[in-house]
């Protein structure tokens, strides 16, 4: 198998690489490499950053075969999703420029992302875009351009060329508190549509739990403590969990155990996935029950939401609920570690960002603020 550019420069072999596991939604960073026609996917001078480490084009793109599939096998298929984008997104640019893929500059790597940026690009994307970038590199054994010493500089212009182009603001999906969550429930009847829909907004709610993670429960994930009459949900893997090492247990409450339970009668659901669909898609027969797909989550919460009449039901996403119950826990007094705790994020700074608003009104200057206005109230 050979790689040859239309102006027949350069000429190398490219040996038989390994195909994911059949399981796995393949990442296809070695086979975008292979189909360039512009551009040579690797530079033939290359030098690895580490002297263990081949410096030939044959060995970078073994040790990216290598890798490919073992991070499609361990990574949830978003991620895998994402980042096979993202990938198909940088050769585009490098062939369109003329730029050689890897290894790539600071300067190479500043100019991708100004592309980007002047396309019209936000924030989240341009960090995805630099997160791939710097992944592949790194699996390769190259250095990666993010890693470089210049970069710091690069980034800061960077950003402030997307605060100009107004790309900087992050869309943040619209909530679902509890008040809106119950303007939804109030609305549902007891059709089996409506019982799934109730049980996986309010379970949604309770739990916090993303998209991809409310799909992939199970009955036998729900727990009952008899002595204390509580249940919980055991999360077993997730997107900080995904080895599923960390114990990851959700509060559920009994109001949501019923709408569970009523889904479930309704459903003849007694083992297996707990939200399935209601027509459309054909049933699998003689095999596991089949679970609902990730996206049809937020079609059914903005669906409700709308019928419901809520003002920002077109903002409404599959973590709405999620982001609404965080911030009515910020605003019942949880500190920042209980809520990242209830939601499972990794760190707080996702808690930081989704619950900014409701923490507006409980920092310092609210307490500042607070014996003046008191005493205003007063003397009125």
């Amino acid at each position: 198998m050979f790689y040859k550019d239309k102006s027949s420069l350069f000429r190398f072999s490219v040996p038989l690489l390994p195909k994911p596991q059949p399981s796995a939604l393949p990442l296809r960073v070695v086979d975008a490499l292979q189909e360039l026609a512009a551009v040579p996917p690797v530079a033939p001078d290359i030098h690895a950053p580490r002297p263990a480490l081949a410096a030939s084009v044959e060995a970078v793109l073994a040790r990216l075969a290598s890798w490919s599939s073992d991070f499609a096998a361990g990574s949830a298929p978003s991620t895998v999703k994402a980042v096979r984008s993202d990938w198909t997104q940088y050769l585009a640019w490098c062939e369109a420029t003329g730029a050689t893929p890897l290894p790539a500059s600071v300067d190479q790597l500043e100019a991708f992302l100004t592309a980007a940026i002047d396309k019209g690009r936000k924030r989240a994307t341009v960090d995805r875009y630099l997160y791939t970038v710097g992944l592949v590199h790194i699996a390769a054994g190259l250095p990666s351009p993010s890693k470089d010493p210049d970069w710091p500089v690069k980034w800061k212009k960077l950003i402030r060329r997307l605060k100009s182009t107004g790309g900087h603001a992050r869309k943040q999906a619209g909530e679902l508190d509890s008040a809106g969550v119950e303007t939804i429930l109030a609305t549902l009847s007891d059709s089996p549509r409506d019982l799934r829909d109730a049980a996986l907004l309010a379970i949604a709610s309770d739990t916090l739990c993303r998209e991809s993670e409310l799909v992939a429960i199970c009955v036998e994930h729900l727990h009952h403590n008899r002595r204390r009459n509580t249940w919980s949900l055991h999360v077993p893997f997730s997107k900080t969990n995904q080895d599923g090492a960390a114990p990851d247990y959700r509060f559920v409450s009994l109001e949501t155990i019923a709408r569970v339970r009523a889904w479930q009668a309704a459903a003849n659901i007694t083992d297996g996935a707990l939200f399935r669909p209601l027509g459309g898609r054909p049933k699998v027969t003689g095999g596991p029950a089949e679970a609902m797909l990730p996206q049809e989550v937020a079609r059914i919460f903005r669906r409700r939401a709308k019928a419901a009449g809520l003002e920002h039901a077109g903002t409404i996403s599959g973590h709405s609920a999620r982001i609404g119950s965080a911030n009515d826990l910020a605003e019942h007094g949880a500190t920042g570690t209980q809520i990242q705790q209830a939601g499972g994020w990794k760190t707080d700074r996702m808690v930081t960002y989704y619950t900014r608003r409701s923490l507006a009104g409980a920092n310092a200057m609210a307490d500042l603020r607070a014996p003046a206005r008191s005493a205003a109230v007063k003397d009125t």
